[in-house]
């Protein structure tokens, strides 16, 4: 399935894990706090918590009636070129997608202890990106990629592995989608 796991965090042992302890992940190697929002760390916090989807919608869930470009709605991060590229994913590739987004997570009861996997081709090689759910919030709504839908969380949770993935939410302001 992959090349290779990002920090050799394997999802399936995690959650097992998290599952048994009834506990919820939160990700050591991209902690919510200022270095995971910049690349400096000196990103201005005033108001940002980080919140769980439970604490975002009454009932989230990872896809709702199905995938398509409206699910990816650009928040205050300046990263248009990747959302384009997930928009075009969606509506385009849906079977690819399906490969960055495995549907063997979500947010049911026996499924669901706050981490996530995404599958990202780079370099020649897939590479598992696992996250935590917690998600960078002002006034109680997220500050990045939302869905149409208010429960939908794959696009924020797939922005966040992609986030992980090049350091920060930081790195992905302003870019190219080939590189």
């Amino acid at each position: 399935m992959t090349d290779g796991l990002l920090y050799g965090q394997d999802f399936h042992r995690l959650r097992s894990a998290h599952l048994q302890k009834g506990s919820l992940f939160t990700d050591p190697k991209f902690p919510p706090g200022p270095c995971s929002l910049s690349y400096s760390g000196s990103s201005d916090l005033t108001g940002v918590r980080w919140l769980r989807p439970g604490q975002l919608h009454p009932r989230p869930r990872l896809v709702v009636r199905g995938t398509d470009r409206n699910d990816v709605n650009q928040g205050s991060l300046g990263n248009c070129w990747f959302l384009c590229a997930l928009a075009g994913l969606a509506e385009s590739h849906p079977s690819l997608l399906e490969r960055v987004v495995p549907r063997d997570q979500g947010f049911s009861e026996a499924e669901y202890a706050g981490i996530f996997h995404f599958l990202f081709w780079q370099y020649g090689q897939w590479v598992e990106v696992v996250v935590d759910d917690l998600l960078p919030t002002r006034d109680g709504r997220l500050m990045y990629v939302t869905s149409d839908d208010g429960g939908e969380m794959w696009p924020c949770l797939l922005e966040k592995a992609y986030a992980k993935l090049h350091g920060s939410y930081q790195h992905l302001e302003g870019g190219w989608p080939v590189t």
